[in-house]
């Protein structure tokens, strides 16, 4: 039972925090982080270009890393697919460009 009111809980933040208009809503495909001294700095990217920056304790940061690893190997036993990182992307993007494929240009 105890877990089922968690999981309300969870749920009711989560909509009232996307329907808020009062909190940001950011999207970013890009990133670079820094370690700091007692904290994480995350700067959030969109297109190469900055638009918000993110601190994170070691302890939030090692957690946010374990849910979301576990949340993308859960969608990616759901759907079979398997999501590549951005390092992966930019391999295949070089390989093909060195083959002579431009299609982006």
């Amino acid at each position: 039972m105890e877990e089922d009111q968690k999981e309300k809980q969870i749920h009711e933040v989560i909509d009232k925090s996307t329907r808020n208009p009062a909190i940001p809503k950011l999207y970013a495909n890009g990133f670079i982080t820094a370690t700091g001294h007692g904290d994480f700095l995350i700067v959030l990217q969109q297109n190469s270009i900055p638009v918000a920056t993110l601190n994170l304790s070691y302890t939030v940061a090692k957690t946010l890393t374990l849910k979301l690893g576990g949340a993308l190997k859960d969608l990616e036993n759901k759907t079979g697919n398997v999501i590549m990182v951005t390092n992966d992307v930019d391999v295949a993007l070089i390989n093909d460009k060195k083959r002579g494929n431009n299609e982006a240009e």
